[in-house]
């Protein structure tokens, strides 16, 4: 611009103009920093932690003596915020589920009785391996395993599956069946063996865990079997035959079973030494001829063989 040939007026109007919007923003700017602010805190958490467990502590730019309380939440009993500290916690830990809630929040107002400030909370949950997460003693073993194998696990281990997993489905034997104050008496095995009382696998459901009773000891060469047609058949083995086994119960579970049923799905047990059963009155069984076949060919009424499978139509491991 040639200032030379300019009219001093306008030169004047636009250099005050200037002046008082540079006032104007840095008097908006003074003011907003004395002004409690109001911001997101991102944190992440694993699956499945401990009641009890910090997810965080909430902070304040107030000063003073300060007030924290929740004013809403996307999961009732999920948190626990401590009133003077704002340290927030795990309270229903079962709500940590990656696959039903990936993703939680909750608003928290500060107050030191004059002031208040509000802080909205997000909580996303890391995806673990759900069965790994409910093992102890046997979680190196389950680590260290192959995709598609089978290793033994305790029966508490088995439980906490059975009871904290989504949409978990037994099937084979029922609890009821187990529990049944019924003597457990002796099969001898080297057969194809299926419960035929209705307790079956959803459609698009993923077995990832099994029981049976053992009627001898060093056992091996025993296979978990699917049918996906009928209960008849075609019964196909899933996974690795289970590991070496004494008698009793032995509880295993699978590594990494992606393939869902693409029916309803009817389980069945290989055992190639001795089985336990009950004789319980109505009930319905079934085998095969010639020792590990894959068809059901035989029927009769009143006992139950003692295996049981838990599978869900929610894939929740790697």
């Amino acid at each position: 611009m040639n200032f030379l040939n300019s009219n001093p007026f306008k030169i004047s109007f636009v250099l005050i103009t200037s002046m008082f919007i540079t006032v104007s923003c840095s008097s908006e700017d003074d003011a907003s920093d004395d002004s409690p602010t109001n911001t997101n805190i991102e944190v992440s958490i694993n699956e499945y932690p401990n009641s009890g467990d910090l997810i965080t502590t909430v902070t304040s730019s107030l000063s003073g003596d300060l007030s924290f309380s929740v004013t809403s939440q996307s999961l009732s009993q999920a948190f626990d915020l401590n009133s003077s500290t704002g340290e927030l916690r795990v309270l229903d830990w079962q709500l940590y589920d990656f696959e039903t809630n990936p993703t939680m929040t909750t608003s928290v107002e500060i107050s030191n009785g004059t002031d208040s400030e509000n802080k909205l909370i997000i909580i996303s949950i890391n995806d673990i391996d759900d069965i790994a997460a409910f093992l102890n003693s046997s979680l190196t073993e389950y680590e260290n395993a192959n995709a598609g194998e089978w290793i033994m696990v305790t029966e508490s281990e088995y439980n906490d599956l059975a009871n904290y997993l989504s949409l978990v489905t037994k099937s084979g034997a029922t609890n009821e069946h187990i529990s049944n104050t019924a003597n457990i008496q002796q099969n001898s095995g080297n057969a194809l063996l299926a419960n035929r009382n209705g307790d079956t696998m959803p459609e698009g459901s993923y077995l990832f865990a099994f029981k049976y009773y053992s009627w001898a000891n060093n056992v091996s060469g025993t296979k978990v079997k699917v049918s996906e047609d009928d209960e008849s058949g075609i019964y196909n083995t899933v996974g690795t035959t289970l590991p070496q086994h004494n008698d009793e119960y032995n509880h295993f579970v699978i590594k990494g079973n992606a393939t869902a049923t693409n029916n309803e799905g009817y389980l069945a047990i290989f055992s190639n030494l001795g089985i336990g059963f009950k004789s319980i009155e109505g009930t319905i069984y079934g085998w095969g001829d010639g020792g590990d076949t894959d068809m059901i060919t035989n029927g009769n009424i009143n006992a139950v063989f003692l295996y049981q499978g838990l599978s869900t139509t929610l894939k929740q491991w790697d």
